[in-house]
């Protein structure tokens, strides 16, 4: 019996002591995951692509934060992330979930430059369905305006919301974008362009289009007044 407790004191004791010398090692935990391969993500959701494409969207969600770990999005590879934006559109383009993952959370990087990936993302994602997805790509707009302060950007992905699915006061953006330019020649001539093909136009947006092409026309005669 006393060799019995001798036994467990020391195993205890060689248990304290490898905790002792170990306490400081963490394991080297990563942030995004690697990317598979589209027929590799295929093969791994076992014939439930929409149970794999949301299980992945979780994970992607919580990457950095587990494990008692909080990462800053700083931290993060925003290519790599970009890939499983693409990636998980492939499975699912219809949902909503990547892009307003991308465009609510991951944009708030303090890394102002991989906001980038952010922009070409909701614009590719948005513009292979333009009719539904139109709401990204003012997303897009207001981060590449505000975030990037790169017009050249907005102005590329303010173009295909000049769309007749699209609501007339968000294809008015792109002749916004145009103004903010400085390009009023075009801008006057992208809200014409709307009023001349869209179906209906709702009253408030009507005035609205009335009073910009007529406050631009006087910019434009009275050069001056700008």
């Amino acid at each position: 019996m006393r060799l019995l407790k001798a036994g467990l004191l020391c195993l205890l004791a060689c248990q304290g002591m490898a905790w002792w010398q170990t306490r400081s090692i963490k394991p080297k935990l990563g942030i995004v995951p690697e990317v598979p391969t589209i027929a590799a993500a295929k093969a791994l959701s076992l014939g439930d692509e929409q149970f794999y494409f949301r299980w992945q969207a979780l994970e992607l969600q919580n990457a950095g934060d587990t494990y008692g770990r909080f990462t800053a999005l700083r931290e993060y590879d925003y290519k790599k992330l970009s890939d499983w934006l693409y990636l998980l559109d492939r499975l699912d383009s219809r949902s909503n979930m990547m892009p307003s993952l991308a465009a609510y959370y991951f944009s708030q990087t303090q890394k102002t430059q991989d906001i980038r990936y952010i922009i070409d993302y909701l614009y590719e994602h948005a513009s292979h369905d333009v009719a539904h997805k139109w709401w990204w790509l003012l997303q897009a707009i207001y981060l590449a305006q505000h975030k990037l302060n790169d017009m050249d950007l907005a102005l590329k992905v303010a173009k295909p919301l000049v769309n007749k699915d699209v609501p007339v006061w968000a294809q008015q953006m792109t002749a916004v974008v145009y103004e903010k330019r400085g390009e009023m020649d075009d801008a006057l001539r992208i809200m014409e362009t709307i009023r001349d093909n869209a179906d209906h136009i709702p009253d408030a947006d009507l005035r609205y289009m009335e009073y910009f092409v007529k406050e631009r026309l006087h910019k434009l005669e009275n050069p001056s007044t700008r």
